[in-house]
């Protein structure tokens, strides 16, 4: 049974970082939680901060928050792609794929328009749009598959 107590303290931060040390420990996982510990895997150079934080001497701020949204956007991608919905999300990381790219370029770049399409909705004060998303996703995708060494180059990071 859950600590009532622990699940009202909870912030998105400490839920993530629980499930990153689950994952760690090797307990079994749903599909959602294992996809946020692969990109929270992906991101060695984040991994100083998520200890500060297991150690309580992390501080949350402008930039804890903005990696942990792109660690939540990573796994949407990742998700999206398992379970082939919406099927074009699929069939742009599997192009990136075919083209050598590793998982960590080929979500990235695909996340840029989940990012993007996040942002315009939040910005316009309109709902997010599945479509706009896939019309961005492709955008970034075939700009990548164009120039692969500028994507690798930036890391597919810039969101």
């Amino acid at each position: 049974m859950m600590n009532e107590n622990r699940l009202q303290n909870a912030t998105l931060l400490t839920w993530t970082l629980q499930v990153y040390k689950d994952f760690k420990r090797g307990i079994a996982q749903t599909p959602h939680e294992a996809a946020i510990a692969r990109s929270m895997q992906n991101h060695r150079e984040w991994w100083p901060d998520w200890e500060a934080f297991d150690r309580g001497t992390g501080v949350e701020d402008s930039t804890s928050t903005s990696r942990l949204m792109h660690i939540h956007h990573d796994a949407r991608v990742l998700m999206q792609v398992e379970q082939s919905e919406p099927k074009e999300i699929r069939g742009f990381y599997d192009a990136l794929r075919e083209k050598e790219f590793t998982e960590f370029e080929a979500v990235h770049t695909i996340a840029l328009g989940l990012t993007e399409e996040f942002s315009h909705s939040r910005e316009h004060n309109e709902d997010f749009s599945s479509s706009r998303y896939v019309e961005r996703a492709a955008v970034h995708t075939k700009a990548s598959l164009a120039r692969p060494n500028m994507t690798r180059i930036a890391g597919a990071k810039a969101y």
